[in-house]
């Protein structure tokens, strides 16, 4: 675990909130993000390669990418590990480009706001690991889509990475929000969003910060390795 980089007047928030602290703003919709990025920059460059090496050690060879944009990130490791199986899960017109532009992966087509379930073979689910990169800041509700990540956890599947903003490097612990983004909803600090995951089933492995992108180099984004809680402490 990573040490906070600063400590917070205000106490963690309850369930409502998803456990952001008192008097923080966020949005109540943003628009539907379409996955077109500047090519010279990459975002969150550390967080697949980490994903990939680690269901390398664990012997798995599907990566199951929720919320997977034009999937990018996943097509560099296809290209790296053309034996291993991708399933990518988006809605709208990032998976329909997915669909038209890539000759490899399954591509599942699943709304993350209102989802109950994935349609995705069981055998795949128990060679997997999960990979969520920077999703859950721009769902107003993100409760379902991490009670899907914590169903193929408890399917079978390995472990899930996980990356968000870590707002206490980005905007300060006790900013009000809105985030700058307008495409975020919120952003969490990291002992938030690890209070968010603990009540939502999950057992924390590892969490430290990662770089938010390889121009600036700045370690503002959490990167998580997380499984599915079990009674008898965090590791499953």
């Amino acid at each position: 675990m990573h040490a906070d980089t600063a400590i917070s007047s205000q106490p963690l928030g309850g369930a409502e909130s998803h456990f952001i602290r008192s008097g923080y703003r966020s949005r109540n919709q943003v628009e539907y993000f379409l996955d077109e990025t500047d090519d010279s920059i990459t975002w969150q460059p550390d967080v697949y390669p980490y994903a990939a090496a680690r269901a390398k050690e664990l012997g798995r060879d599907v990566l199951i990418d929720i919320g997977c944009g034009r999937a990018g990130k996943l097509a560099s490791l296809a290209g790296e590990h053309p034996a291993w199986t991708f399933v990518g899960v988006d809605f709208g017109d990032n998976l329909s480009w997915c669909r038209d532009n890539h000759s490899f992966g399954q591509w599942v087509e699943a709304d993350l706001e209102s989802a109950a379930g994935l349609p995705i073979a069981p055998s795949l689910v128990r060679r997997s690991l999960v990979v969520c990169s920077d999703v859950v800041e721009h769902l107003v509700n993100p409760r379902p889509v991490l009670s899907l990540i914590r169903d193929l956890l408890n399917d079978g599947s390995a472990e899930a990475v996980l990356s968000t903003p870590a707002r206490e490097c980005r905007s300060g612990y006790d900013a009000p929000g809105p985030p700058r983004n307008p495409s975020h909803v919120r952003e969490w600090a990291s002992d938030e969003f690890q209070a968010l995951l603990r009540a939502s089933g999950f057992g924390i492995h590892y969490a430290d910060l990662t770089r938010s992108d390889d121009f600036s180099n700045g370690l503002s984004t959490q990167l998580l390795l997380v499984g599915a809680q079990t009674e008898e402490g965090e590791r499953s």
